[in-house]
């Protein structure tokens, strides 16, 4: 890989890493359910304008409305209202391992006994970080991260389906139809939405278009500039650092703390994590890993 196209990708990570970071901001005055709408309606009103409308796939598009919009970044937002920053990034990465167990399940996929290693290496990381105290008093919001996790690895399988669509087609469009999911989960879960939108400081705004703009379109445009130019092998290791990022950005711009048993569990997770990585990418020719995420 060129070395400007390496410092591009590095960069990119560095972009979805920091979309925790600005999530654990926004959901300081604002609650999840009210906060993730409020970036999905962005997102809508930006792209919807400007993309085809994706004729033939858009009953497949509502399915990832649900999987991908309500369940991974909905329960995300949730999530990282009490979760650090650095510990959610941590808890996300394990989508790999449960696409792998998803795609075993339902599509009959074999898993080799080094990718096999690799998912039972990763959650026994995260069975560390399970037992730090912390996180031992956010239990319900831990369980939510990896539904979250879990929901993301599904989604993934589902858009084997959309490969030839255009992503920004695909991400206006799931971005609309999880908009009044979302709306309603808030109306019935939260309390309190108007008063916080209203109250918002200038930063929580800040961030909301931070995750919308940056995170949402500018982060996904500047990937898909490079995923057609190399395989797999060369793009999806890239992803391991997004854990890295999402580390040192919440002690930098969080001040939160690092701790003995979440840098082990951390190290444990991601180096499951990489092993599946590279024994994939050791199966998979020349194809192309999207890791697409609106």
């Amino acid at each position: 890989m060129k070395i400007n196209h390496t410092i591009l990708a590095i960069f990119v990570m560095g972009i979805w890493a920091s979309n925790i970071v600005a999530v654990r901001i926004g959901t300081e005055e604002i609650t999840g359910w009210t906060l993730v709408t409020l970036r999905m309606t962005l997102m809508t009103l930006i792209l919807l304008p400007f993309v085809p409308y994706p004729r033939g796939h858009i009953k497949k598009i509502i399915g990832l409305s649900v999987t991908m919009g309500t369940f991974h970044f909905g329960l995300m937002f949730v999530a990282l209202e009490r979760i650090q920053a650095g510990t959610a990034a941590l808890i996300f990465i394990t989508s790999v391992p449960f696409a792998l167990l998803l795609a075993l399940i339902f599509f009959r996929e074999r898993l080799s006994w080094r990718q096999a290693g690799g998912v039972l290496v990763s959650f026994l990381g995260v069975l560390l970080l399970l037992g730090e105290p912390r996180i031992n008093n956010q239990s319900f919001h831990v369980v939510l991260a990896l539904v979250s996790a879990l929901s993301f690895g599904a989604a993934n399988l589902q858009l084997r389906s959309l490969g030839g669509v255009n992503v920004f087609s695909i991400n206006a469009w799931l971005a609309a139809f999880a908009v009044p999911q979302m709306a309603l989960l808030s109306l019935f879960l939260e309390r309190g939405q108007l008063d916080a939108i209203t109250t918002a400081r200038a930063e929580t705004w800040a961030s909301i278009v931070y995750m919308g703009i940056v995170v949402g379109i500018l982060g996904h445009g500047l990937w898909y500039l490079l995923v057609p130019r190399y395989t797999t092998s060369q793009t999806i290791p890239f992803t391991l650092l997004i854990p890295v990022f999402g580390v040192l950005f919440g002690i930098i711009f969080l001040q939160e703390t690092l701790t003995w048993l979440i840098s082990l569990g951390g190290l444990v997770t991601v180096s499951g994590v990489a092993i599946i990585l590279l024994r994939n990418n050791e199966s998979s020719g020349k194809k192309n890993f999207s890791g697409r995420e609106v």
